[in-house]
């Protein structure tokens, strides 16, 4: 364990604390998390995770920039909402999400060395998912965090990344909580 995992650990739960109060600042905290996590990743050969990194960096910035105009448009005040998940939304984006598991899936396995290529492919398009869904304040996200969070405390941990693992075991509790501090929210339709 090194002191660049154990910031990244450390940012990441920040990141999710202030994901649960939908604070804003949660994004800026993420993105500085991604970029630490985009080279542990990579020298553990996770290629996935430390792609999903830098998803997770661009995501911050498209985040940030969501939440800032739902802000303005609740004349300023930072608003506690959840958006109503439609049926088309979650469909095409579930349909985005299994077929790039299936594509990395593939790609890992035959092009990399990465020492578990359906578990890393999985965790990584599960989180794309869940971080676009809590972008756009879909409650569900909650669920799916739960599933890849799950999954990554056991390929984490296989690959002795112990703060990283700690953290993803805190994070399911988190995930739990979030869900259950979620629901207080006021609900709108997208």
């Amino acid at each position: 364990m090194n002191h660049a995992e154990i910031f990244g650990a450390v940012t990441g739960l920040i990141y999710v604390l202030l994901e649960i109060k939908q604070n804003r600042v949660m994004w800026i905290v993420g993105g500085l998390s991604a970029l630490v996590y985009i080279f542990i990743f990579l020298d553990t050969q996770l290629y996935a995770a430390s792609a999903l990194q830098l998803y997770y960096f661009g995501a911050s910035i498209y985040g940030w920039n969501v939440w800032r105009r739902q802000t303005k448009e609740s004349a300023g005040e930072e608003s506690k909402l959840v958006v109503e998940l439609s049926l088309k939304r979650a469909t095409i984006s579930s349909i985005i999400a299994l077929t790039g598991w299936l594509i990395l899936w593939h790609v890992l396995l035959n092009y990399t060395q990465d020492p578990f290529p359906m578990i890393d492919s999985a965790i990584a398009s599960m989180s794309m998912l869940a971080t676009y869904w809590v972008a756009n304040r879909h409650i569900e996200h909650w669920i799916i965090w739960i599933a890849a969070d799950i999954l990554a405390v056991y390929l984490y941990i296989s690959q002795q990344l112990y703060a990283t693992t700690a953290l993803y075991f805190v994070y399911t509790f988190a995930a739990v909580a979030g869900l259950y501090h979620w629901r207080k929210f006021r609900r709108v339709l997208n």
